[in-house]
């Protein structure tokens, strides 16, 4: 019986001490960044109700002899452990306010709000603004133009549209600055280049995605997004993609009888072929390695290894350049050719 009312009366006093004593230190403080929409972290209020802003206890203000105790070896290891700390007391990306593109970021959440636009569209946004990392980043932008309703919204205001493209742009800058590994930075620069492609701006979207092709080359998801981007647009030439990279003829690619020729060595070189001139017999003799393909100009009869091959087009002479097949030599020297219908783009790997 002693022992129960000794018990009981020992929770009564620790109850008491801990209303007392420990509850009003307890802060719930939000971090100091702050939140991006309801403000910075010297808002903060504790668990009793006091604005930490506006209370100060009795010896917060300390005095000039307390100050003055203070040496300077101590205020460098003060200042030493600040900096480690730095990136953990900064917070986020959105509250460190460290890229240009983050005041338009808000004023195009803002401009969403204001504006009436879906809960979806500021959602997305707002994603964007709390991104902590450039992947995050490329992702939150992504989703942001990704369907065609939250297109509409966040398009339809120009400053909104203008905010978006920006971030774009920094992002493509990160990316190429923190990003080492290819596959990584392809991933990236594919989708900002869908990005910039759904935001109308046709150039930006086909740098990211040029290089993106040059960074893995047998990636057919870049070709793709490239072939989307090249339809229904009037190209000055036929755009020839050979082993990632977009490759401009001095002479224009021809169609002739359903077959595309290419000046011979612009294309063979891309390859990583050798070719010579027979000024005796008109030939061009293309090697890579152990093969050898051999066409006459005029001539629908070409040798591969010593193996005669019917062409459907002959090689020919224009404007001071050798055009032949490029079906034919590419697949003759083991490449693998993609032709896209909607864009008349060519791929060879």
């Amino acid at each position: 019986m002693l022992f129960r009312k000794l018990f009981t009366l020992t929770l009564t006093i620790i109850f008491i001490f801990g209303c007392t004593v420990a509850l009003p230190q307890f802060s719930a403080a939000a971090p100091p960044w702050g939140h991006p929409v309801f403000g910075h972290g010297k808002d903060r209020v504790t668990a009793a109700g006091v604005d930490e802003d506006v209370w100060k206890g009795p010896d917060e203000d300390g005095g000039e002899e307390d100050s003055q105790d203070i040496g300077e070896r101590e205020l460098e290891n003060i200042e030493e452990e600040a900096e480690e700390q730095e990136e953990i007391d900064q917070g986020p990306a959105w509250a460190r306010g460290e890229h240009p593109s983050l005041k338009g970021l808000y004023n195009a959440y803002q401009h969403l709000c204001c504006n009436g636009a879906s809960l979806r569209a500021q959602e997305r946004v707002l994603a964007l603004i709390r991104a902590r990392t450039v992947e995050e980043a490329v992702y939150a932008l992504e989703e942001a133009v990704g369907d065609d309703e939250t297109l509409e919204e966040v398009t339809s205001d120009e400053e909104t549209c203008e905010a978006l493209l920006e971030e774009a742009n920094r992002l493509q800058e990160e990316v190429q600055q923190q990003f080492r590994e290819s596959k990584k930075k392809a991933w990236a620069l594919k989708k900002l280049g869908r990005v910039y492609a759904r935001l109308g701006d046709r150039l930006a979207a086909e740098d990211a995605l040029i290089q993106a092709a040059a960074l893995t080359p047998e990636d057919k998801a870049v070709y793709e997004e490239i072939n989307k981007l090249y339809a229904g647009i009037e190209m000055s030439e036929m755009p020839v993609f050979i082993k990632g990279k977009k490759v401009v003829f001095d002479v224009p690619p021809q169609v002739k009888n359903g077959r595309t020729l290419v000046p011979l060595r612009k294309f063979a070189e891309s390859l990583g072929c050798t070719v010579d001139w027979d000024p005796v017999r008109k030939q061009v003799v293309v090697m890579q390695g152990a093969k050898k393909v051999v066409l006459g100009i005029g001539e629908k009869i070409a040798t591969v290894n010593g193996r005669k091959v019917a062409l459907d087009v002959p090689a020919q002479i224009l404007n001071g350049r050798t055009l032949v097949p490029l079906r034919f030599v590419a697949e003759s020297l083991d490449a693998q050719v993609d032709y896209y219908d909607e864009s008349s783009m060519i791929v060879v790997k």
